[in-house]
């Protein structure tokens, strides 16, 4: 299949339902979704939402909220180009790391490694994620992956 429709763009204030939408499809939280200090993405072919990611930033570093492409948008590699997306945007503005959070998979082939939780709840104490963990919601995932962006080398 072809993506030459494939279109990555800024969210706007106005896109939070289709990120909502995009990302209880995938089964993901959509509790604080497009809060104050993160930046969303919307992917759409033709027009039409297909993905959806997001950075809650802190000072120095980013957390990576969902990577969700809809069902039957998959298997192409388009949560691939979300992710290096947003990447490559954490890294524009000066980012040493990105964090995640993951129930599941191998993020290794992202550049990621696993870490754990306390270091990203220290390097970024004020993302949404890590507040409602902290105020006692559940742990946002099985696994804490983090990616070193001091390097400069794309390992994606």
């Amino acid at each position: 299949m072809t993506d030459q429709n494939i279109q990555i763009r800024l969210a706007a204030a106005s896109d939070k339902d289709t990120v909502v939408r995009v990302f209880h499809e995938a089964g993901l939280d959509t509790d604080e979704a497009m809060a104050t200090g993160t930046t969303y993405w919307v992917m759409e072919r033709g027009g039409q939402p297909i993905g959806a990611i997001g950075l809650e930033h802190g000072d120095g570093a980013s957390l990576l909220r969902g990577a969700a492409v809809m069902p039957d948008a998959r298997g192409g590699g388009l949560g691939r180009r979300l992710i290096m997306s947003a990447t490559e945007y954490a890294q524009g503005r000066g980012d040493r790391a990105i964090y995640m959070f993951s129930s599941g998979g191998d993020w290794s082939t992202f550049g990621f490694t696993q870490v754990p939780m306390a270091l990203v709840m220290g390097d970024i104490p004020d993302a949404p994620q890590v507040k409602a963990y902290r105020s006692g919601g559940q742990r946002p995932g099985d696994t804490t992956w983090m990616r070193d962006l001091t390097s400069g080398a794309s390992k994606a």
